[in-house]
This record gives C-alpha cells, structure tokens and sequence, in this order.
C-alpha cells in the first residue's frame, strides 16, 4: 500500500483506501480498479493523491544521495528558521531520512 500522486495513477491500479472529497463524501471505495475514466474523473474534482495497493512505485527521487536529500531538506526549511517548532520537525524529517540511507 502507498500514497500515489494521481498524476502517477495508471488504470489497473487498485485503490487500498476510499478516495473522499473535501467534505468525506466517498467517491470510489477501496479495491475500486481504477480506469482512464475514473482518473480523469478524480482530476475533474480536484484529488490530488490516493492510496493504491500494491508495491510502491518509482517517484523519481531514487536517483538522490542522502547528501542532497539534506540539502532539499534545508532548503525547504530555510525560511522558518527561528521557529522552535518548525525545527523540530526538520530534525525529524532529518532523522528519517538518515534511517532510509541506512536501510538501503
């Protein structure tokens, strides 16, 4: 099971969570097959991700180092940074990401 940007979603997919709207309104419920119709159908009202079954798919972000994940990482956060609790979730993220680089 992971979280698909729907931009990513390929028809056959299966969904592993109901997709809801903005009010929790169920729009496809889980193990709903997903075809080029519901897709557009989903883009139409604005989804922006759903979870699919399955094994997870590439992102495009295999291809970085733990060094440039950081770097992401900082930059993303350089604007907040006096906020005490804004650091505390860049530390987090940090640590996370240093527990992935060392499962791989």
């Amino acid at each position: 099971m992971q979280k698909v940007r729907l931009s990513l979603a390929a028809p056959g997919m299966k969904l592993a969570k109901p997709v809801t709207n903005k009010r929790g309104m169920v729009l496809y419920g889980a193990w709903a097959v997903l075809t080029k119709e519901i897709i557009a159908c989903l883009s139409d009202m604005g989804v922006e991700q759903i979870t699919a079954e399955g094994h997870p798919q590439d992102t495009g972000d295999a291809g970085k180092n733990l060094s440039q994940h950081i770097d992401e990482l900082y930059s993303r956060f350089k604007y907040v940074e006096g906020d005490p609790l804004m650091s505390k979730i860049k530390g987090f993220l940090l640590e996370r990401l240093r527990e992935r680089a060392d499962e791989a």
